[in-house]
């Protein structure tokens, strides 16, 4: 099985603030979120566990899984470029998804992050086949590994969340 594992909160979750390349750190919710996950997959065997090295993550990874870590760079969140840090309002992120459309304004290009994290996913399915995996990554990374073990729905809305802050999903190995 694989368990696809969102990051807690954050301050910037909180307010709504573009996060990708930026270090910020779980609020008191966010570290709550990773306890209660914690106690949730506390009678999971997990065989590996892959973390994306950006902090939020790594938190929640210490307080959720306790073995040896695999921290893989596919796994960080997309590159915001000059839209880190902004507000989500509804016109920031129109001007966002044209941008990562072609890698504009220093972001980072659509096509290139979906493939790094199906990348991941292609190695999950051949070196991992049949054992309990672990993923614990972004907002973003999980629409898009969703998509890879579920399919892209029709008419998908990429603002749509797959995942809440400090839940997961999971999908048959």
């Amino acid at each position: 099985m694989i368990y696809l594992v969102r990051h807690g909160e954050t301050d910037w979750n909180l307010f709504k603030r573009c996060n990708g390349m930026t270090e910020t750190y779980l609020n008191q919710t966010g570290l709550l979120q990773a306890k209660l996950q914690a106690k949730n997959l506390k009678d999971i065997n997990f065989d590996v566990c892959f973390c994306s090295s950006q902090i939020r993550a790594r938190q929640f990874c210490e307080i959720l899984y306790s073995s040896s870590v695999i921290f893989d760079e596919r796994l960080v969140e997309m590159f915001c470029g000059e839209f880190e840090g902004m507000e989500e309002t509804p016109e920031m992120m129109k001007a966002f998804w044209q941008a990562i459309q072609t890698g504009d304004r220093g972001t980072e290009h659509f096509r290139s992050f979906i493939k790094r994290n199906c990348d991941v996913c292609d190695m999950i399915e051949k070196d991992y086949k049949g054992r309990n995996v672990l993923i614990i990554t972004h907002a973003a990374n999980t629409r898009v590994i969703n998509y890879y073990f579920t399919g892209k729905p029709q008419n998908y809305d990429w603002n749509k969340q797959v995942i809440q802050k400090g839940e997961l999903i999971t999908f048959a190995n």
